[in-house]
């Protein structure tokens, strides 16, 4: 176990995937990279905690315990998880952190964070994430950023709905996974979606969007395998988007 890691509180309840690799954890490098590092090195109460794949790290409308750094992994943010017309929001990436708004602003969590594949976070309790924040301006300004950061991608997201057809968005969301996720060596998004979870991003169908699928294999710009996508050319995807 690393220096870093023995500096959590570490909620071995929750490791229950078994072995962990070193690089998969919070490591001495993950927290030279984050701007969150000085406050999570300061924090009190924090756990390192792990999800498997489809578990829930909070639910819409309970109440806001506290904020969740993800260090490895993949998390989708929904809104009305339990009925048919679920809305994904936003995907998470490691560095991400969630819960910020509900915890500033005293309210329950305003939408759903669920595992997309085994996900590692550092949990802060609420109390202490604004007790950090109140008493060191440079906490204060990260926050900010990363609040107006994560403003920025969903009014992209709205204007894209609005401003682009289904094949456009559906590329412009290619674009955007590749870039946030990366290739394989093999050139395969190193993220799987279902369709109905594409079709949820791009705004469209899953009959529509099988449509678009099937048009770009047949310009060989991807190959669409299951849940796997591999990018033939972003280039002609840049182009589609109009990026």
């Amino acid at each position: 176990m690393s220096t870093a890691l023995k500096s959590l509180n570490v909620d071995t309840r929750r490791y229950r995937t078994g072995v962990f690799l070193e690089k998969n954890l919070l490591s001495a490098s993950f927290l030279a990279r984050s701007p969150l590092s000085d406050m999570v090195s300061e924090s009190f109460g924090k756990k390192l905690l792990t999800y498997r794949k489809n578990e829930f790290l909070f639910h819409e409308n309970e109440p806001a315990t506290g904020v969740y750094l993800i260090i490895s992994g993949k998390v989708k943010i929904v809104k009305h998880e339990n009925k048919p017309a679920q809305t994904i929001l936003y995907l998470v990436k490691p560095g991400d952190i969630l819960g910020i708004h509900a915890i500033v602003n005293g309210h329950n969590y305003t939408n759903t964070a669920v595992a997309m594949v085994n996900t590692h976070v550092c949990f802060i309790p609420g109390k202490e994430f604004l007790r950090l924040i109140k008493n060191n301006n440079d906490y204060k300004f990260v926050i900010m950023q990363l609040l107006c950061t994560r403003i920025d991608l969903i009014e992209n997201q709205i204007s894209s709905r609005y401003e682009k057809d289904a094949t456009e968005r559906f590329a412009e969301l290619l674009v955007f996974l590749t870039n946030t996720y990366g290739l394989s060596d093999k050139k395969v998004l190193k993220i799987e979606l279902t369709m109905e979870d594409l079709a949820n991003l791009t705004g469209t169908s899953k009959g529509y969007l099988s449509k678009i699928i099937g048009e770009f294999s047949q310009k060989d710009i991807i190959v669409f395998k299951g849940r796997s996508i591999k990018i033939l050319s972003k280039k002609e995807l840049e182009k589609i988007a109009n990026i």
